[in-house]
């Protein structure tokens, strides 16, 4: 029986000229003089970063997870290797080209490069025919990768610039030889650990300002959907020394009074707008779903697993967590969008892996992020304020709130 038909075709292998092209979309500080000493140093951070993950899963014995955890350092190790041969002038494809070279000559294979575009595949191919898992040491890899990473760090930036470009790119392409070994060592293709870094990059830093997607309750019943404008105003009241917030809609007080719940004074009483920047940027908040009553009942599993007690749990802590993180950074007033810590998104990422908003982009939840401590400013200044979200055109406004309108609960 024929079943070719029903065959996926594999699709076009990766170039490495195209994984360059890729990876200078996401850099972000190309006119910078520093440049090159910011990525000297990220590549030998993720190395860094790679090793501490390796000894991490031995210790805890989850070593079945390891390759997923090497799979993402690795690959943002390449982006920076990338970024590196950019800076210094090397074309991708002699990258490649070099560290062909420099495997053939680890394997003592008399073979040559081919004189075409250099692939991934390339790479990955002739790791496979000249090593089975059992070869791959994956300690003696990681050595050589951590030594030859924190070689480039140390290297002055005259001594790099003195090179020939020849010299250059045989350098940095035995870098990218070692990088290749230890992807192997993980039971990972170059390649493949090339493509997931393109698509992370794309989340974190978007070409054209990025695409929303759909919301995630368009095709409920309106009455299930969160209203596309919402406004809300936030009130702070006193009584004797006890301060708290009310919150109100359409003239109606919704949900409890909020107090810091701290024995330091930190506002977080108003922290409710963040929730508020989630529903304008992520199209997400099981919390004001079930305060709104606008939970999707009509689908028994969104309404248990999306709109459920666990997903608003989650909800607050990432609330709590971010809150947490830029009290000590000044409420973020000086972050710039793209430049919020990248850790922090990924950390995001992972908590709400399984749920509906894990489809949202890591740039969506930075605008979330930024444009709610945005808004939170300027309600700890006025300790009070209405606040509007347009869900279609995703954005939050704040608005003084006038005193006449601030009627007793």
């Amino acid at each position: 029986m024929d079943m070719s038909h029903k065959l996926s075709p594999r699709p076009d292998p990766l170039s490495v000229p195209n994984y360059m092209l890729k990876a200078r979309e996401s850099l972000r500080f190309a006119d910078d003089e520093r440049g090159l000493e910011y990525v000297r140093y990220g590549f030998f951070g993720e190395i860094g970063g790679l090793l501490s993950a390796v000894k991490k899963s031995v210790r805890d014995n989850l070593d079945e997870n390891v390759c997923e955890m090497a799979g993402e350092e690795l690959g943002d190790a390449l982006w920076y290797l990338f970024i590196t041969a950019h800076l210094l002038g090397v074309a991708p494809n002699e990258l490649g080209q070099q560290c062909l070279c420099v495997l053939r000559e680890n394997f003592d294979d008399t073979g040559e490069s081919p004189e075409t575009i250099i692939t991934f595949r390339h790479i990955d191919s002739l790791i496979d025919v000249h090593m089975t898992t059992e070869g791959l040491v994956r300690s003696t890899y990681l050595g050589e990768l951590a030594k030859s990473a924190g070689a480039l760090a140390d290297m002055t930036y005259g001594a790099l610039q003195s090179l020939a470009i020849q010299r250059r790119a045989e350098y940095l392409g035995k870098l990218m030889a070692w990088l290749a070994l230890s992807c192997a060592s993980f039971k990972l293709s170059l390649e493949k650990v090339a493509q997931t870094n393109i698509s992370k990059t794309a989340s974190r830093w978007p070409k054209d300002n990025g695409v929303y997607p759909k919301h995630f309750d368009e095709d409920m019943k309106p009455h299930e959907q969160f209203p596309r404008i919402i406004k809300m105003d936030f009130i702070e009241r006193e009584q004797g020394d006890y301060k708290y917030v009310v919150q109100r809609m359409h003239g109606v007080y919704i949900g409890d009074r909020l107090t810091d719940n701290s024995h330091e004074v930190d506002d977080y009483r108003f922290h409710d707008i963040f929730h508020l920047a989630y529903v304008a940027h992520l199209g997400w908040s099981p919390v004001l779903r079930s305060l709104m009553k606008r939970k999707r009942k009509s689908n028994p599993k969104l309404d248990e697993n999306e709109d459920g007690a666990r997903a608003a749990i989650i909800e607050e802590g990432i609330a709590t967590w971010i809150f947490n993180h830029a009290k000590y950074r000044n409420h973020y007033i000086d972050v710039s969008e793209g430049s919020l810590d990248y850790g922090l998104l990924k950390q995001i990422s992972s908590m709400v892996r399984g749920y509906e908003v894990e489809k949202c982009a890591l740039w969506q939840w930075e605008r979330a992020i930024l444009q709610g401590f945005m808004v939170f400013r300027q309600l700890q200044k006025d300790r009070c304020g209405t606040v509007e979200v347009d869900m279609d055109n995703h954005t939050l406004k704040f608005t003084p709130l006038e005193k006449d309108s601030d009627e007793s609960e």
